[in-house]
């Protein structure tokens, strides 16, 4: 039998196995999003012996963009903890009766269940790179390519400085990404709440860390932000300053979170997930000496399902990130038009 909770309640009455096991599915995260998004996510369950054998975790989305159940939104991938193909689909079951008229998404990473049921097809994919920390700093270093050596090698006899930032330095961090967003990429920044609920809820407590690069002048040319779950060390967002690539601060500041993630223990480097158009982050990743895999992108849509309005958001989106509307225009829009895309 198939039961459902509101996420907070259900970590308040369930025992849920493995949250932890990544970051995407970790209480911690989802904390994230349900404070920054006021998001609607929701865990459905199956018991067996008195114990929770099976479960999903997933956010119901209606707004005027589309209707939608995402496994999860705002998160790199996000597999399942389901024991059986059968439970798996119980809980298909269980939504199609809920919300007919809605389409599914799915990040699919490690879980094998999802892409043997005939419901769920494949839309695209993403590749994903995973960096095995548990080698000594030396092989690691080995393993990487000649030219991130030598890029990072640039970034030190340059006099490029990284440390780790405190929170009075998140604002740089930010104006920077949302300055890269909007000048070579042509998307929204997220809203600088997101960040600050990241930096309160796992950064100040030790789960994580900004780490800044800074030029031969001091100033702040580039930054990531790496958070821990388990084993685990998480390359989840990076920055840089377009005038000072030249610096090349990105080697340097993946080196040093590297070496900051052994001095932690971690035993892996999640590199998170990267466009099949975005050919030259995905050489960077490589040039790690990180093991590419794929995220596949599953999905279902009803018969007749008709609720997509991403035009409007290709619209808005091409509008605030005109050369000339200014960046505390771009700010303002994130924040009105980021929860709706979950």
């Amino acid at each position: 039998m198939v039961k459902t909770l509101p996420f907070r309640d259900a970590m308040v009455q369930l025992k849920l196995p493995e949250l932890k096991r990544n970051l995407f599915s970790s209480d911690d995260w989802i904390g994230i999003i349900l404070n920054t998004y006021n998001a609607r996510i929701f865990v459905k369950y199956i018991e067996r012996d008195g114990q929770v054998a099976s479960y999903i975790i997933y956010s119901v989305v209606k707004n005027f963009l589309e209707w939608k159940i995402c496994f999860l939104s705002y998160s790199d991938y996000c597999d399942a903890y389901v024991a059986t193909l059968a439970d798996w689909q119980s809980f298909l079951v269980s939504l199609r009766a809920e919300y007919p008229q809605y389409r599914f998404a799915l990040r699919n990473l490690r879980d094998p269940l999802p892409r043997q049921m005939p419901e769920f097809k494949h839309l695209s994919s993403e590749k994903f790179h995973l960096l095995d920390l548990r080698l000594d700093l030396r092989q690691l270093w080995k393993n990487t390519h000649d030219s991130f050596k030598s890029a990072v090698k640039q970034a030190e006899n340059s006099g490029v400085i990284v440390r780790r930032c405190e929170k009075k330095e998140l604002k740089k961090f930010y104006d920077l990404h949302l300055s890269i967003r909007k000048h070579k990429y042509k998307i929204f920044p997220q809203p600088y709440r997101f960040f600050d609920v990241i930096w309160d809820q796992m950064i100040a407590k030790g789960n994580g860390a900004l780490l800044g690069a800074y030029s031969p002048g001091g100033e702040f040319i580039g930054g990531n932000i790496y958070l821990l779950c388990g084993n685990t060390f998480y390359y989840k967002f990076n920055t840089s300053s377009l005038a000072a690539l030249k610096y090349r601060p990105n080697n340097l500041l993946f080196w040093e979170g590297i070496k900051y993630a052994k001095a932690l223990k971690c035993q892996f480097l999640d590199l998170g997930s990267s466009g099949l158009e975005q050919s030259g982050l995905i050489l960077f990743k490589n040039h790690t000496g990180a093991t590419m895999s794929e995220i596949q992108h599953l999905g279902f849509e009803p018969q007749g399902y008709k609720f997509s309005q991403k035009r409007i958001l290709k619209i808005m989106t091409k509008l605030f990130t005109l050369p000339h509307v200014p960046n505390a225009l771009v700010r303002w829009g994130s924040s009105i038009i980021y929860p709706y895309l979950a």
